[in-house]
């Protein structure tokens, strides 16, 4: 390799291609660049890491209490399956669509990847996370409008029940006060009340 080049398919046909041995030099920004990777990093996975406890709650405070335990156990299968299990195989296998450069095992099959095209790898390795949490950020604003139109109808039924029930109470006090006598219950008796 030369310049970033492999010598073998340069463009330029002469006899006296040179390569040295090693990285290719970096570009002189390269250094600088880490800290704001570093910064952005650290600053994204505190705000993702935010919803964490509010969701929690939400699943919590959502669930019919003889079915906390079972919906807590189902979410956490469902986290480890979806996530936990699948993630290194696809994350791999995107991040190997990036190398240049495979090892060879002493048996002869495929090994490790020796160098990676880092241009490429930033991108894909980015991308997929960018893409997967703007998928999970669409599911969740679906699941919240799902949930306040649930909670809007519950709404509504309730102010139409509560609204007969009071209906109800009404007529109830106003024939107890028009039609019937009241019944006073003046039972004082002091020997039968007791200290607690």
């Amino acid at each position: 390799f030369d310049n970033c080049r492999c010598v073998g398919v340069s463009r330029i046909k002469t006899d006296n291609l040179t390569a040295t041995l090693g990285k290719c030099p970096h570009r002189e920004g390269c250094d600088k660049v880490f800290p704001y990777f570093l910064a952005l990093s650290v600053l994204s996975s505190f705000i993702i890491s935010l919803g964490g406890t509010p969701g929690f709650m939400l699943l919590v405070r959502c669930i019919k209490p003889e079915l906390k335990s079972l919906a807590l156990g189902i979410h956490t299968l469902a986290t480890r399956t979806l996530a936990g299990i699948p993630a290194p195989i696809y994350f791999g296998a995107i991040i190997d669509t990036t190398c240049l450069q495979w090892g060879y095992k002493t048996c002869g099959g495929k090994g490790a990847c020796r160098i990676y095209d880092t241009s490429a790898y930033r991108v894909v390795y980015l991308g997929l996370t960018l893409g997967l949490r703007t998928l999970s950020f669409i599911l969740c604003i679906w699941g919240f409008a799902l949930l306040k139109k649930h909670l809007k109808r519950e709404e509504k039924k309730v102010l139409t029940n509560g609204s007969a029930e009071m209906e109800l109470l009404r007529k109830e006090e106003n024939s107890s006060v028009h039609g019937e006598p009241f019944i006073l219950a003046l039972d004082c008796d002091v020997d039968r009340e007791t200290d607690l």
